[in-house]
């Protein structure tokens, strides 16, 4: 039975001691033992405006396959570029032409941000794929037609 494993490393001399953090985990279906075996394929998205979009949107992972909030699912992003001054803001909601973190209203409207990636960053997040306030958006800090900026992503899930 296939099944999805993520590793992470993470070495630093930040103290006199230094420090070392070596952790990896089985991706698991949920309430159950038996590791995830969807995946919506590794995808790479040019952006060229500054605005915020959804990435990905509740329930869909990639075309004809569905994500349900009650079940299990991890969602992998990463800037590709390596410049230290573009970054991508990533949040969770309704997309808009507002950055304002919102409640979520009686129409299930919300926007909350996540944090900004970087050049080279990444992030693997649990995610819980429900309607408009699952939605994970995105928004390039510097993007342009002439000067694009690349994100890869990838949902896993059952």
């Amino acid at each position: 039975m296939a099944e999805i494993k993520a590793q992470l490393t993470v070495n630093s001399d930040i103290s006199s001691y230094g420090m070392s953090i070596n952790s990896d985990m089985t991706m698991n279906k949920a309430d159950s033992e038996t590791g995830l075996e969807l995946t919506g394929g590794l995808a790479k998205r040019a952006f060229t405006v500054n605005t915020q979009v959804d990435l990905v949107t509740g329930t869909t992972a990639a075309a004809g396959q569905t994500v349900t909030a009650t079940k299990a699912a991890k969602l992998y992003i990463k800037n590709v570029g390596s410049s230290p001054d573009k970054y991508f803001i990533i949040g969770k909601g309704t997309a808009s032409t507002t950055t304002t973190e919102t409640p979520i209203d009686s129409s299930g409207t919300a926007y909350y941000r996540i944090g900004r990636l970087y050049g080279g960053d990444w992030m693997l997040i649990p995610w819980d794929a429900v309607s408009a306030t699952g939605d994970i958006t995105i928004q390039a800090s510097d993007a342009t037609t002439a000067d694009p900026m690349y994100v890869e992503y990838m949902v896993f899930f059952e």
